[in-house]
Order: structure tokens, then C-alpha cells, then sequence
């Protein structure tokens, strides 16, 4: 098998819960769909609360790389869990806006800690909704119970 035809692997990690995945070289089209993949698989595997793709080593940024990454954070989104892009250097960024590239769907953050706040405010909101959420069920059951033992009563 030649080098070009074989995966490219990236090393993840997890911490807060949150998926990292690094991103330390320039990418292929099929490098960064290989990438994208076994993003996909990891979080099939082992959920997480939130997916950090850091693209510090990319320094170039075309618009089929881009659409790419849109995409990976969408089909994560689509998974249910929240994702950040990070460390845009100033030059993909230039080039991602020069593009006139799609980045409005997307959340991104400066730094990798930036990001891992991002996604543990966006858990702890959830978690309280959730809560809200029971309370209010539970809140709400109570009555209509009542009303239904007493409709039965008669």
C-alpha cells in the first residue's frame, strides 16, 4: 500500500470531557477526510460533551479545506455535540474571508482554553435546562394525576 493510499491518523485526546483533536501539519483533501472520519467513528464509540478541532498547523486554508471542516463540524453537530474550531492562524484567516468562505454556522475560539470553556458553559446550560426541564414535568404530572384519580373516584 502506498503512503497515499493509506489513512492519515491523528492522535485525540479527551479532557473536561471534550473531545481534542489536534491538527499540527498542512492537510490533504483526503487527509483532512480521513481526519473527518475518524472524528465521526471516536464519537460514535465514546461520546463526549464537545469536539475541539485546533487547526494550529494549518497555515493555508483553500475552500475545498474549508468545506471540509465546515462539514466535520456539522455532521458532529448532527451527532448532538457541540464543536469548536480553533486556532485559526491570521493568514487562514485572511484567506478564509478573502474566500468570501461560510463561517457563520460555525463556533470558533481563539485558544484551545478558550474553546474548552465554550463547550463546558454550553454543557452546564444544558444540564440546567434539563433540570428546568424535569422540574417542570414533574411540576405539571402532579395535577393531572390528581385529576385523573379523582375522575376515577367517581
Amino acid at each position: 500500500m502506498s503512503r497515499s493510499s493509506q489513512p492519515h491518523r491523528i492522535t485525540m485526546h479527551e479532557t473536561q470531557g471534550c473531545l481534542i483533536v489536534p491538527i499540527q501539519e498542512e492537510l490533504s483533501q483526503g487527509a483532512a477526510q480521513s481526519i473527518q472520519q475518524q472524528i465521526l467513528n471516536r464519537i460514535h464509540e465514546k461520546p463526549v460533551h464537545g469536539v475541539v478541532i485546533d487547526l494550529a498547523g494549518v497555515q493555508i486554508i483553500d475552500s475545498a479545506l474549508w468545506t471540509i471542516f465546515i462539514n466535520t463540524t456539522r455532521m458532529i453537530e448532527v451527532m448532538g455535540v457541540p464543536s469548536v474550531l480553533t486556532g485559526l492562524n491570521p493568514g487562514a484567516v485572511a484567506s478564509i474571508i478573502d474566500l468570501q468562505l461560510d463561517c457563520d454556522a460555525i463556533a470558533t475560539a481563539m485558544h484551545l482554553e478558550d474553546a474548552l470553556q465554550i463547550l463546558t458553559q454550553n454543557k452546564q446550560i444544558a444540564s440546567e435546562a434539563d433540570t428546568n426541564t424535569g422540574e417542570q414535568l414533574e411540576a405539571n404530572a402532579a395535577p393531572a394525576m390528581g385529576t385523573v384519580l379523582a375522575s376515577l373516584e367517581t
